[in-house]
């Protein structure tokens, strides 16, 4: 299976430049973040049905994925082409992003 590519939308860019940005300034462990980012990248590019359906989107046939490491889910769509992460969200914010 060809891998897909993966694009985030500046929504998502946004969200994770800041989940980004908190965890350098609060995590001893500062590499952790980008190598879980990367792993993301890799199992939405080569698994995309990974992820649950997150069926409180009003948007259809969103995903959710628990980045269990960084305490985040990443919500997301896909086709036969591409993957779209729509937010990367805190898990310990409770609910989930507006989409």
């Amino acid at each position: 299976m060809t891998p897909r590519r993966v694009r985030l939308t500046a929504t998502a860019r946004d969200h994770l430049d800041l989940e980004r940005r908190w965890w350098l300034n609060n995590r001893d462990h500062q590499e952790l973040f980008a190598h879980e980012v990367e792993r993301m990248l890799e199992i939405l590019s080569t698994v995309p049905a990974a992820g649950h359906l997150y069926t409180r989107s009003p948007m259809p046939g969103v995903r959710r994925l628990f980045l269990r490491k960084l305490n985040c889910h990443v919500y997301y769509t896909f086709d036969d082409e591409q993957v779209i992460v729509r937010a990367l969200w805190g898990a310990r914010r409770g609910q989930g992003p507006g989409l």
